[in-house]
């Protein structure tokens, strides 16, 4: 009987597969409209999971609440209250103080980029005249910058509308934001329903191991976005301080492209950049150097630093895997995918670490049997 279920089974799944296959442009469109569905769902559950963060806080560690102890419930929804509180405080600040003055810069920049792009002309045609570089090679250099300004003239616009866009979509907002309290508050009796039902359907052993890799998981992500998040938000300050202190212009919008690239391990510092080098060339040419140096010794006292200080060692990987993590994670999902690889990447090599260490403790444990048993 076992052997004729064997092969039925296999026509099966080849003829699921052959049918998945052969519609697989409906599929697609079936799974991206339900991913569509479900985003208000991602968003919320990312929400929640940030705000869980001074939530547990102010439980934890304000309030000194336990679930034994008799206003527990009460301590909560003041944790609650003022979790969303800060949170709304981040969003006014943004809102009101950072926004505004960014787009008004985006606005400057992009009215007068004719202007400096003129400018720039001029000045590499003078250093072109002062150092005697040969025309093919200027042809060339021209052609490259020119392609970078066209570039930015599109970035930053795009930037402008993303930043709109995500404004005006009030509906996904509320949604996310009523997802998210709801999640946290019942954040308890979802986690007692994952139980239960562990241990309804999985056996001790898988209890175990799926409690480990929900732990490990956990700890990691968490590391890994608060140290990401305060080493940007730092990173950002410094820049837009000392792009005051220095007079390269835009300081606002030179800040917030650090911060905002300075997430991305690695890679990130050097994406930032560049559209800051490149403002700074159209608008100031000889202050271009002092930029580049300022931002080597910045990135240089971060990484040696500030990171170690902040972020230590969340994550247990190499400068090599961290990389490699954030290139493949990048191309197949974009800025999500060189957000998230690298902690997903840590919890896979942490449990391919542990799996090899009980792999050969037991080969040493069996060795030492068999070897005890011929004496």
């Amino acid at each position: 009987m076992q052997r004729t279920k064997q092969p039925f089974w296999l026509i099966t799944y080849g003829l699921i597969l052959f049918f998945f296959l052969l519609r697989l442009d409906t599929f697609s469109s079936v799974i991206q409209h339900f991913i569509e569905l479900i985003n208000p769902f991602l968003w919320g559950f990312v929400l929640a999971y940030l705000l869980n963060i001074p939530y547990e806080f102010f439980v934890q560690k304000l309030f000194k609440a336990t679930p034994m102890h008799p206003r527990y419930k009460t301590y909560k929804s003041f944790s609650l209250l003022l979790s969303y509180l800060l949170f709304f405080l981040l969003i006014a600040f943004i809102m009101i103080m950072l926004i505004p003055q960014l787009l008004d810069s985006m606005n400057l920049f992009m009215a007068n980029s004719s202007n400096y792009y003129n400018s720039l002309q001029l000045f590499l045609q003078d250093l072109v005249s002062k150092i005697k570089i040969q025309s093919s090679i200027w042809n060339e250099l021209e052609k490259s910058i020119m392609s970078l300004v066209n570039v930015m003239q599109n970035l930053l616009p795009s930037v402008l509308t993303f930043v709109t866009n995500a404004a005006s979509s009030v509906f996904n907002v509320i949604c996310t934001l009523f997802i998210s309290i709801y999640i946290l508050v019942s954040k308890e009796k979802l986690i007692d329903l994952i139980s239960r039902s562990m241990k309804a359907f999985a056996s001790l052993k898988w209890q175990n191991r799926l409690t480990h890799v929900v732990s490990l998981t956990n700890q990691t992500f968490r590391g890994f976005i608060i140290g990401q998040l305060t080493d940007a938000l730092i990173v950002g300050i410094i820049t837009f301080i000392g792009a005051s202190i220095f007079g390269f212009p835009y300081p606002i919008l030179l800040g917030f492209l650090a911060s905002i690239t300075n997430v991305i391990p690695v890679v990130g510092p050097f994406i930032g950049a560049v559209p800051c080098v490149l403002i700074i060339l159209m608008v100031s040419p000889e202050k271009v150097i002092w930029y580049i140096l300022f931002i080597v010794v910045l990135q240089q006292i971060d990484g040696n630093f500030i990171c170690p200080l902040i972020i230590g060692d969340s994550t247990g990987l190499d400068g090599l895997w961290i990389l490699f993590a954030v290139v493949v994670g990048g191309g197949f999902f974009g800025i999500a995918g060189c957000l998230l690889s690298v902690p997903v990447l840590a919890v896979c090599f942490t449990l391919y670490e542990e799996l090899l260490a009980r792999k050969l403790h037991s080969q040493i444990t069996s060795t030492q049997e068999s070897a005890s048993s011929d004496h």
